[in-house]
């Protein structure tokens, strides 16, 4: 496999714009990478209406399927599901970047596999994060009082505010007034329902405890039926990840290694859908916060979190 992203790399845009991948993009940005490679390539990529967030903005994935064939494996990518994570979009960005503009380098996985990934699930929170509190972490519904916002992933079906979530509105853990009241995670919720029949791998990428994780997050003793052959491919990716850049990375179930928390995106899949495969990946840390990443150091970020990605998709391409 071909090295990725090390140096400055230009996307260009319909309308003589440029994105770049070292410096974080707004939410309409994204929205026009997506429209740019849908059009550049029609039988690869295909844009999906997620839903519509609270204040209005689109919620919208990319398919990868070769060719158009419905019936592979598939991979279902999840980023930006808490606003102040800015990584973890850039990261799906560039993952599409990388799978579909250089789809000739990644034959063997597209030929076998196919995907659904969605780059900014939390767009209202990702953008007041940009314009007006760095720190924000949740979404943007009105919760009374002078409170906003829920914490998406306590807000999914699985367990919801069973351990680990708030049930103050103004709290950054607040689990919402039900399981997926939150129009963000209903979006999901749908779209992950109704693709569960050829479903494989579901990754959540989050950021930045430079871990990777599978079910369940409610429980540290609580672990999916094929926890043996999701602790081997957690171990694998771990190896790749630090094999980039040295960064330090482990593995494991998510209520072991971080606090118990109901209501996540992970275990609402593994409860409920039960693909084999389920993970989150969080990314490499910077910064004064650890998901604060400088964009001095973007560029090494998304590539080691590719290569992690590129690990998983490997796996499905040739075991499942």
């Amino acid at each position: 496999m071909r090295s990725l992203l090390v140096l400055p790399l230009l996307v260009a845009l319909v309308a003589g714009a440029t994105l770049d991948f070292n410096h974080y993009w707004t939410a309409q940005e994204i929205n026009e990478y997506i429209d740019e490679l849908v059009r550049d390539f029609p039988t690869l990529a295909t844009a999906v209406n997620v839903g519509t967030s609270t204040e209005g903005r689109p919620i919208r994935a990319v398919r990868v399927s070769k060719n158009n064939v419905a019936n592979r494996p598939l991979v279902i990518v999840e980023a930006g599901l808490r606003a102040r994570e800015w990584i973890s979009p850039m990261s799906a960005n560039y993952i599409l970047h990388e799978i579909v503009e250089h789809y000739y380098e990644f034959e063997n996985i597209l030929d076998n596999v196919n995907f659904l990934i969605v780059p900014l699930v939390n767009p209202d929170g990702y953008e007041f994060s940009r314009s007006t509190n760095r720190l924000w972490l949740k979404s943007r519904s009105v919760n009374g009082n002078g409170c906003f916002g829920i914490d998406l992933n306590r807000n999914f079906g699985h367990l919801w505010n069973t351990v680990g979530g708030s049930t103050d509105p103004c709290s950054d853990s607040f689990v919402g007034t039900a399981a997926f009241s939150a129009p963000e995670t209903a979006a999901m919720r749908d779209l992950i329902q109704s693709n569960s029949a050829n479903l494989v791998l579901y990754l959540s990428i989050q950021s930045a405890d430079q871990m990777v994780l599978y079910p369940f997050s409610h429980s540290a003793t609580t672990n999916p039926s094929n926890v043996a052959e999701l602790r081997n491919l957690a171990n694998s990716v771990v190896l790749t990840l630090m094999s980039q850049n040295g960064r330090i990375f482990t593995s494991g179930g998510a209520g072991l290694l971080q606090p118990a928390a109901s209501g996540s995106s992970i275990d609402f899949v593994a409860g409920t859908v039960q693909p084999d495969l389920v993970f989150t990946l969080e990314t490499g840390a910077g910064g004064n916060y650890g998901y604060d990443v400088p964009e001095s150091q973007m560029a090494e970020i998304l590539s080691e979190t590719t290569y992690g990605f590129l690990t998983m998709a490997e796996y499905v391409a040739n075991n499942k």
